[in-house]
């Protein structure tokens, strides 16, 4: 093998990038955190360290294998449990699966999606029996749909319509938006948040998460998921009024305003249907964090050798208040153990990781 498919380990307490935030999941990330940081090892040794059961080792390791982030290695006839993982540089990983996330999502399939939605929609319902491609008018078509023919005119409309609102619902297909989409969609944003309306918002993945923080974000009333298969481009305000594009594939056409109690209905539970199977993109992520001074000197006494009791002893608290700080912080970062926190805190440049010792891998 050569130099460049056996990397170095990186410094213990270095800061690398989340893999989460790329679509791996939680325990795919841990044990290719684990290998960056403390260099190969094999899969039993990871279950010790990460104390995660086998199969949930092997599942994480199947997909850093697909995803390009592992290499595996072993002397001919050696046995499953003795093969040896490797990880690759983690500026490579993440430029893989950017550059995959890139093209997740394809924008025709979701237009046809909206466009079977709509056609069962008239099936079963008897109603929106507004064509799909461009309207040549604009206004009310009947007392149930409006016809808003620009992105200005349906912008304008949407400010009117989410005064008093208590809840929206909305499905973006978009990766990526357009500057005057953003700052739009930022300032309605932070109406409804200030107004007290609750919103859900299920995305897909968007093609990079390093340039979307959003201080929304971290609002309890503001829920994001995600999903690789979202139906089509939706607003639902109050299950009352739906907005969705008269041209999926043209949203410069325009807008459908519904108010048919069915049709918003039926389109309200399409909306929860894909949120049950979405994921929150915040679950397993190293969420910053900032330590106390307390929480800072207790995890560098324990990374530099010291017991619960020594450490407590140093900073005069009781052993019991060192199992309490630490718990919190496991408890704050969605980890398991010691072993995990470490390596999460490091991910952070906040702390450095414990050195594996097979031993007290519980929390």
């Amino acid at each position: 093998m050569t130099a460049a498919l056996h990397p170095r380990p990186l410094p213990i307490g270095a800061a690398m990038p989340s893999l989460v935030r790329w679509g791996v999941s939680a325990d795919a990330d841990l044990v290719y955190r684990t290998l960056v940081t403390f260099g190969a090892h094999t899969r039993r040794t990871l279950g010790q360290e990460l104390s995660m059961p086998v199969r949930r080792i092997e599942e994480a390791l199947a997909e850093l294998a697909a995803a390009g982030a592992v290499t595996v290695s072993a002397a001919e006839g050696t046995t499953r449990r003795r093969l040896a993982w490797t990880a690759m540089p983690p500026d490579m990983v993440v430029t893989v699966l950017r550059n995959r996330r890139l093209r997740l999502v394809d924008q025709r399939a979701v237009a046809h999606s909206h466009r079977l939605i709509v056609q069962d929609l008239r099936a079963r319902l008897h109603a929106l029996a507004l064509p799909l491609a461009a309207p040549a008018i604009g206004g009310l078509l009947d007392d149930q749909i409006r016809y808003l023919p620009t992105r200005d005119t349906t912008r304008l409309r949407y400010a009117e319509l989410l005064r008093g609102r208590r809840e929206t619902l909305t499905i973006n297909p978009e990766q990526a938006f357009d500057a005057e989409s953003a700052r739009t969609g930022a300032e309605f944003d932070r109406r409804l948040i200030a107004q007290g309306t609750r919103m859900r918002i299920l995305g897909v993945p968007p093609a990079d998460r390093d340039t979307l923080d959003p201080d929304e974000d971290h609002h309890p009333a503001y829920q994001t998921r995600e999903s690789l298969q979202v139906p089509l481009k939706l607003i639902v305000l109050d299950r009352s009024v739906a907005l969705l594009p008269a041209d999926p594939e043209h949203i410069e056409r325009g807008y459908v305003e519904i108010g048919s109690p069915v049709v918003v209905g039926a389109l309200a539970d399409l909306f929860e249907q894909h949120w049950q199977g979405a994921t929150d993109p915040a679950v397993g992520a190293v969420t910053p964090i900032a330590l106390s001074d307390r929480e800072r000197a207790l995890v560098d006494l324990l990374a530099a050798g010291h017991t619960d009791t020594t450490a407590a002893t140093q900073l005069r608290i009781s052993a019991r208040s060192v199992t309490n700080a630490l718990r919190h912080l496991m408890d704050r970062l969605g980890v398991d153990n010691r072993f995990q926190l470490g390596l999460a805190l490091g991910a952070m440049g906040a702390a450095y990781p414990p050195v594996p010792t097979h031993q007290d891998k519980g929390s």
